[in-house]
């Protein structure tokens, strides 16, 4: 389960963070997950929770995560759409299949909220 290798990496740049700034706490952070990221949000948001009590200051920290959908821009038309499905998308303007990914393979750290 990659998910909680991903979550101990979080965990320890966060801690690094906290220490850096000098918080006494970490009380928030916010992630984008895209839907292509082949991260399973409830795995990841269960590991991140189990591990970060080995963090003091993460200890009552909070994980948010926003799930980015999948976007394509049409390279024909230029249309950009979301689908819900990687199988064979196609332009709904065009039907051309010819497309460029804007968004959905995203894994990043948006914000965090510390306390000092």
């Amino acid at each position: 389960m990659h998910e909680t290798s991903i979550a101990m990496g979080l965990l320890d740049s966060l801690n690094q963070m906290a220490e850096r700034e000098k918080a006494t706490k970490v009380l928030k952070v916010r992630v984008k997950v895209g839907k292509l990221s082949g991260i399973v949000v409830d795995s990841f948001v269960f590991a991140f929770n189990a591990l970060k009590e080995q963090f003091p200051k993460l200890s009552k920290a909070e994980l948010i995560v926003e799930e980015t959908p999948i976007r394509y821009r049409c390279k024909g038309c230029g249309k950009e759409f979301e689908v819900e499905t990687v199988f064979f998308p196609e332009c709904p303007e065009c039907g051309s299949v010819d497309l460029e990914l804007l968004s959905g393979e995203e894994l990043e750290v948006v914000d965090a909220e510390i306390e000092v």
